[in-house]
This record gives structure tokens, sequence and C-alpha cells, in this order.
């Protein structure tokens, strides 16, 4: 049995899952090969991934041919899986013109087709007939399905797919990794700090996100200012938001105007190998997103042991944060709401917030590499048995 895994590009999260699936395989005498549309970072520039590919990894768009390369790759995808000869093709979304031409060509040549997918019903305004055409021309062609969480099955089933046919899984990073570096950072501040000059030495809350509209950063910076107001300047937190996009001047501008440049720490994109440190000197994590499928920040953050805050439109969120007990979930349309956690959560005692971001690592480690290698394994016996 020949498995080929496809993703857009690998970057960190995925090669932890790939590398806990490749081990699945393995131990069950199946070939397995990666694959990634292009080598080209994209906007995750995840750094030296030298190591964490242990596994066999094919690139069919190399760095150089990025121009145009969705088209390009639904083009050269056929004729690359003739010559893979897999058994099983486990796809990203179906969204993606790859993707659609890779459950197009496993149709044609009978090979059981797997979709990879955290699409909810609220990630935008859908109508009925196009949600049902979008079904009948492409997601009903796949043999089964390995999601994020409870949202994502959910969708996938009003649209008709059958639940015995979805497993969960999908969405993880390597906890481990996380909950270390972090614990480091934790038990050496100083050692830290030498590493990355640049973290506070007040207390503060952390935002990793790109700086997008749909991010809501711009509201939580106001929040923070009013949050700032009520606790006073001297004992307030500071906030890190690490993360670059389009929207950084307009977030400088709101900064330099709300006279938060001592207070609100605009850091650039943090390295996979650095965001840890990050972490780890943290008093609470903040995902504020108008709009997010999953959230995968969500997970580094519960892995490193941090309390928290998150919109309640986050996919993740719904699975991994427990209102009141290792977080608070927020209206993130409402700078009142957001206020509300951030002065919540700076009032509990430190035991309370260290209680907050223990149950935080409990509930994440339901969603680890293996949950993933797992997963996929279970949709691979159900894929070959409907595909037969």
């Amino acid at each position: 049995m020949h498995i080929v895994v496809i993703f857009i590009n690998v970057g960190s999260y995925h090669a932890a899952r790939l590398r806990a699936a490749y081990s699945a395989c393995q131990q069950k005498g199946w070939q397995f090969t990666a694959v990634q549309v292009t080598d080209d970072t994209l906007e995750h520039p995840w750094g030296n991934l030298e190591r964490e590919i242990t596994f066999p990894l094919k690139t069919l768009l190399p760095k150089g041919l990025i121009s145009s390369y969705a088209e390009r790759a639904a083009a050269v995808i056929p004729s690359f899986l003739e010559n893979l000869q897999p058994n099983i093709v486990v796809i990203p979304g179906w969204g993606f013109p790859v993707s659609r031409a890779a459950v197009s060509w496993c149709k044609r040549h009978k090979v059981a087709s797997i979709v990879m997918s955290e699409t909810k019903w609220d990630d935008e305004p859908r109508q009925w007939w196009k949600e049902k055409l979008k079904f009948w021309l492409c997601i009903s062609k796949f043999d089964a399905a390995l999601v994020g969480g409870e949202l994502h099955r959910d969708y996938l089933m009003k649209l008709g797919f059958p639940r015995d046919r979805i497993f969960f899984g999908y969405d993880a990073v390597d906890n481990d990794y996380f909950a270390q570096q972090a614990q480091a950072a934790k038990l050496s501040p100083a050692s830290a700090r030498q590493r990355q000059p640049k973290i506070p030495t007040k207390p503060y809350f952390i935002v990793v996100t790109r700086l997008l509209k749909r991010k809501n950063v711009y509201r939580l910076v106001e929040a923070f200012a009013a949050y700032r107001q009520q606790i006073g300047t001297e004992q307030a937190w500071n906030l890190v938001i690490c993360g670059s996009g389009e929207e950084e001047p307009v977030i400088r501008n709101l900064i330099l105007a709300k006279q938060l440049h001592d207070c609100v720490h605009l850091t650039g994109f943090i390295s996979y190998q650095a965001i840890g440190d990050w972490y780890g000197l943290a008093n609470a994590f903040i995902h504020p997103a108008l709009q997010e499928p999953w959230g995968l920040v969500l997970n580094e953050a519960c892995a490193a042991g941090l309390p928290i805050l998150c919109s309640h439109t986050v996919g993740a969120g719904y699975e991994l944060v427990q209102d009141g007990k290792n977080g608070l979930l927020f209206d993130p349309e409402s700078i009142q709401d957001i206020t509300r956690v951030l002065l919540t959560i700076h009032q509990l005692n430190a035991d309370e917030r260290i209680n907050m971001g223990q149950l935080s690592q409990k509930i994440v480690a339901n969603f680890s590499p293996q949950t993933f290698a797992d997963g996929l394994i279970n949709t691979i016996h159900i894929a070959t048995k409907n595909n037969k």
C-alpha cells in the first residue's frame, strides 16, 4: 500500500504530523510519500526545517516557479501521481485547483481519496444552492475525511457527507516541542531574554498572528487601551503582537494615536525556533480573529501552558477553550467584551493562571501529531473499504 499525503507547503506544523504518519505507516509496512506543491514558504517563513523532514518528501513546483503556481500545480499533479502510483491520496481541502485536480485523478484511476478539512459553516456567508453544488461537483468524490474538530465534521455532514466516513485529528502541532521550549524559558527568564532581547521585562499578553483585517488586531489594541485606562498604567501588562502583514501601518498609527508605543510591541514575524521563549514568559495568550477556520497558534499556546483568551468565532476555541476554566471566550466585534476578558485574566492571581495553563496542556494533549496519525489510519481503512 502506498500512501501519498499532499500539502501546499510543508512547514513545521505539517512536518510534525507527517513524521507521526510516516512512523504509523512504517509499522504497517506501507510505503509513504509526502508531497508539497511548492517549497516556497509563501506567507510562513518557517526557518530551517532540515532536522524536521525525516520522511520522504517530494516537491511539485520547486522555488522559482511560484508565479501562477496554483494553475500550474493542477496541470502537473496528474502525471506526478501517475509516476507515484499511490493506493490512497490524502488531499488538502477542495478549494485549491491542485486539490480538485488530485481528486479527479483519483476518481478516474479508481484510487481512494481522503480530504483534510477545517472548513466550518460560519467561516463566510453561505447560500444553500452553492453549497449543494460544491458538494455534488467536488466534495462527494472523496471516500473519507480527516477534520479538525466537531464544527468541521458538522459542516461536512450538513452538506451530505456520511458521518461514519469522517474522523478527527487534522489540526495538530508538536505539543512536546512548545511545552519544552516554554518551560525552558520559564525556568531561566534571563537566558530567554538573552536569546530574545526584545521580550519585555513587564508581564505581557501575547498575540501571534498575521496582521490582516480579519485577524482583528486593530480592535484588540483599542480594547487594550481601555483595559490599560481601567487597570492603571503602572499595574497594566504590556501587549506583544508577533507577526506582520498589510494592516501593520494602520495598527502602528493607532498605537501612536493612543500613546501606547511604550507598552504595545510589534515584533514582526517570530520564527518557529524562537517563539517558545515568547510563549514561555507571557502571562496569557489572545486570539482576537473575526473569522478563523481553526487557528493552530491556539494549539501552540495551550501546549506552552498559557491561559487562553479567544474569540468565539475561532474554530480551535470550540475544542481547546473551556470558558472560565482554561481561558475565556469573547465577542470579537465588541471592544467592551475584549476589554472584559483582559481585565478578568489580569485580576486572577498567579496560581489561578498557572492552573489554567496546566488545563490548557491537558486539553491540547488530545490534539497531538499522534492523533493526526491515528485519524489518518482510520480514514485510510474506511476510504479503502468505500472505494472497492
